[in-house]
């Protein structure tokens, strides 16, 4: 527009006012001087405010005027130059609001005016992104103009955001016809299918549906729904109420449903966008429902309807006889779901249920020497009792197979346990009448001298009533939280300790602390702990030392003392042991280093001391989850006296510091001979007798002599991790076909690592991170994992690439700079380092562009 003006004043009329035709806005300054000429410009909308204009204006200035009056008048045309409104070159207008030099030819066509009046409507209020000179092509004008119109670049994540924008909608369809269309086939041709399908939608009054539609359309049209009759339903349905009768080829619709789903499964992984894809799966769901087309839910990774069936499916699975494989499979279809993270609980429950599947599908043969049950415990068992807490009460309100397939798998499991716990409290009672000694098998009265004393500065904590399977949750979150490194006496794994009978805290919390066989309380422990460590400075605090004032957590005594690692420390907490009488009774057993009071802050400050610590217990628990099937009357919930029955031993000997040397105790969880508690000890099951250990050192270097260095991998039982491909035949999938099977492709054939790893977006990120490790070995690490669900333990993906398990971690992180576009977590260490994942959807999307 200002160069019109100038064009305007350069002729020098001799009427020094001149008339534009054009829209009343003037966005640069009110006066200028062009030539040596003082200019003035002025915006008015009607005939009137011409006038007003013109009769204002005395001087040798110019004025010029901006109106969309068409007819000013005879009388108004005379005092103006040449008597007549001059046209404005609204093609030059657009070239000057982009500073540019010049413009496309193609610009002045025809078929592009549409253009042109829309980039003079649509100009923002600072303007047009000036060109700095150059041309203005019309790329960048019609780029520039679907910007301002639908929000952002002209691509397919755009126009999916736009097409939910009920008043980006509205102005849109306010638009001018030519512009509409204009617009309509641009952005068809340059985005393709998506643009198609989304403005079909706006024709047809569906488009706030278009990204829901992809959710269900990427089930409806899923390859694997083949010619179901339902699918073939759905799909007419779906073109008559949607696409106004019309029918999309499949390589339309496929493409849509993709860049649906990418975009939905950005929403997903965004704080911010989280509720707009909730809200956007529950309105596909209802549009799924109006289709009848619920049977094809499971092909849907988006859906939680989807997620339903897939559970429901693996329910099918854990309780059918089928193979193996089957049941991973229907694992490795629930993980993949992309809902499988909002929906932890659900996840973790069918995690540990196929935990437990596998367990009880492989023989289990208890030890004959009460050590070896111990230990098979601490490393095994206790991990088994972790997965039967998480089935107890699970919630499958959503998906009701899952519940008998849980009951199921809940109640053999805790068959086989009972039976282990029958075999050790047998062992135990014979061991505890004669001698009760061992050199291997650490005891509570001597773990102190054996574990504690041959570390450098240790801290000690006992939680009381820790039980193994509380300990393998803690220790994942303290190795992952913190670099210490775990260690132990013995180089096969963790050992446990044995409580006192009755694994009471009275008796085997005060035996612990003080070193020796004794019956009393914490004030009882804080002496006899000092006198365990002569010549040494040494602090014992329990649960009421522990408490700082206004700003702080920790009391400064406390502090202080964990600073200094010339004072042996002990911490005593009690969180799990109260939670026992007062704590929820909805069967978990689940604890975190958050949800145990003081144990972070401790841990904190041991960190920071450069401290080695123990965590240990005195005894462990049962929870409370059976019915009573004994009546006896005791003070104690778990032990009594007089003559054992089923589910019960007798115990006696001098380990025995109750009744007189001689009691009853339980050995089956559903006996109890108090009233009803969240969960017990002081009875004879594994669980309650069977002390954890755990030894975590600030490096390597102070490792006690004759100690081992555990891997962060080596203590997860078999079981607990799926089980890996075989590589053999794994080689035999990714080889070249042979010439009779030239009717498929090498693609066909090629295993997912080696296609990531040959694809152009990995060879570019390859150019920026040097000493990156080999492809084929990256390969090997992504077929492995692929094959297993996602997740494997740090000792066997060592073994899958070659490397120590102790590299792991810096082999990981060197993998994941690869892997890991724009932040995302498509590979990484998780449990404490103990398990390399990998997000196999996510690594699709990023490497292949499939979802």
């Amino acid at each position: 527009m200002e160069a019109a003006v100038r064009r305007a004043v350069s002729r020098e009329d001799r009427e020094r006012i001149i008339a534009l035709r054009a829209a009343p806005e003037w966005r640069g300054a009110e006066s200028f001087v062009v030539d040596g000429y003082g200019v003035e410009v002025r915006g008015c909308e009607t005939v009137l405010a011409v006038l007003d204009a013109v009769s204002a204006h005395t001087g040798d200035s110019f004025l010029v005027l901006l109106t969309p009056q068409e007819d000013l008048g005879d009388s108004l045309l005379a005092r103006i130059a040449d008597h007549e409104l001059r046209p404005v070159n609204r093609f030059d207008l657009v070239r000057e609001a982009f500073g540019a030099k010049l413009a496309d030819p193609r610009l002045s066509a025809r078929s592009w005016a549409w253009l042109v009046e829309a980039l003079i409507d649509a100009q923002p209020p600072a303007g047009w992104p000036k060109l700095g000179g150059g041309v203005l092509t019309l790329e960048t004008a019609l780029s520039t103009l679907v910007a301002v119109r639908f929000g952002g670049d002209p691509d397919a994540t755009t126009l999916l955001t736009w097409s939910s924008d009920e008043s980006a909608l509205a102005v849109f369809r306010a638009l001018p016809e030519a512009e509409r269309a204009g617009l309509s086939d641009w952005l068809e041709g340059e985005i393709g299918p998506v643009a198609s399908v989304v403005f079909r939608l706006v024709d047809t009054g569906h488009s706030a549906d278009a990204i829901p539609l992809g959710l269900v359309a990427s089930a409806v049209y899923h390859e694997k729904a083949g010619r179901r009759q339902v699918a073939m339903q759905s799909k007419v349905r779906i073109e008559e109420r949607f696409f106004g009768g019309v029918r999309l080829a499949p390589e339309t619709v496929r493409r849509f449903t993709e860049s649906v789903e990418s975009l939905w499964t950005r929403w997903l992984a965004g704080q911010d966008t989280l509720k707009r894809a909730e809200t956007t799966v529950t309105r596909a769901e209802r549009i799924l429902a109006e289709l009848q087309a619920e049977s094809l839910a499971d092909l849907s990774d988006a859906l939680d309807l989807g997620f339903d069936a897939r559970l429901a499916a693996l329910a099918n699975q854990l309780i059918a006889p089928g193979e193996s494989q089957e049941l991973e499979e229907a694992l490795n279809q629930v993980r993949e779901h992309r809902r499988a993270a909002q929906r932890g609980d659900e996840m973790r429950t069918a995690e540990m249920a196929v935990r437990l599947a596998r367990w009880l599908r492989s023989p289990v043969h208890a030890p004959q020497t009460l050590d070896a049950l111990a230990v098979r415990h601490v490393r095994e068992w206790g991990w088994a009792d972790g997965a039967i807490a998480a089935l107890w009460q699970a919630d499958t309100a959503r998906v009701p197979k899952a519940k008998a397939a849980y009951a199921t798998i809940y109640e053999a499991a805790r068959r086989r346990r009972a039976e282990l716990d029958g075999a050790f409290a047998r062992r135990l009672e014979s061991w505890t009448l004669h001698g009760s000694d061992t050199n291997e098998l650490v005891l509570a009265e001597n773990l102190l001298q054996r574990v504690v004393r041959p570390l450098a500065a240790p801290v000690v904590i006992v939680l009381d009533g820790m039980s193994a399977a509380v300990a393998c949750e803690l220790a994942d979150g303290i190795l992952h939280r913190w670099a210490w490194v775990e260690v132990g006496r013995r180089s096969d794994g963790r050992e446990p300790g044995l409580a006192v009978v009755p694994s009471m805290t009275r008796f085997s919390r005060t035996s612990l602390l003080c070193g020796e066989l004794r019956d009393g309380t914490q004030r009882d422990e804080v002496p006899g702990f000092r006198a365990m460590w002569p010549g040494r400075k040494s602090a014992l605090f329990h649960k009421g030392n522990l408490a700082g004032n206004a700003g702080a957590k920790l009391d400064d005594e406390v502090l202080t003392a964990v600073a200094d690692p010339a004072t042996v420390v002990g911490i005593v907490l009690n969180a799990v042991d109260d939670s026992l009488d007062k704590g929820p009774t909805d069967g978990r057993d689940a604890w975190t280093v958050d949800g145990v009071a003081y144990l972070k802050q401790v841990l904190d400050a041991a960190w920071a001391a450069g401290r080695s610590v123990v965590l240990t217990s005195d005894h462990g628990h049962i929870l409370q989850r059976e019915t009573v099937v004994t009546t006896e009357r005791s003070s104690s919930a778990r032990y009594r006296t007089g003559t054992p029955g089923t589910g019960e031993v007798l115990l006696r000997g001098p380990r025995v510091l109750a009744e007189d040397g001689e009691v009853v105790a339980a050995w089956d969880e559903s006996i109890r001979y108090t009233s009803k508690h969240a969960g017990y000890h002081g009875g004879a099951a594994l669980a309650e007798m069977v002390i954890p250990i755990l030894v975590f050192v600030p490096s390597v270097r102070q490792c006690p002599p004759g100690w081992q260095v555990f891997d962060s991998g080596q203590h997860t039982p078999s079981w607990w991790s799926p089980p890996v491909i075989n590589q053999k035949r794994l080689a035999k999938a990714v080889a070249r076909p042979k010439q009779e099977d030239a009717l498929f492709s090498v693609a066909d054939l090629e295993s997912l690592g080696a296609r990531v790893t040959s694809s152009e977006v990995f060879a570019a990120q390859r150019a920026f991170v040097r000493n990156a490790p080999a492809a084929d070995q990256i390969a090997r690490l992504v077929d492995g994992l692929a094959s297993a669900g996602g997740k494997l333990p740090v000792n066997v993906a060592a073994d899958l690439v070659g490397q120590a398990p102790a590299r792991m971690r810096g082999y990981v992180s060197q993998v994941s700079r690869l892997l890991n576009l724009e932040g995302y977590g498509v590979l990484t260490l998780i449990d404490g380092d103990r398990t390399v994942a990998l997000d196999v959807s996510l690594l699709k999307l990023q490497f292949l562009g499939e979802t």
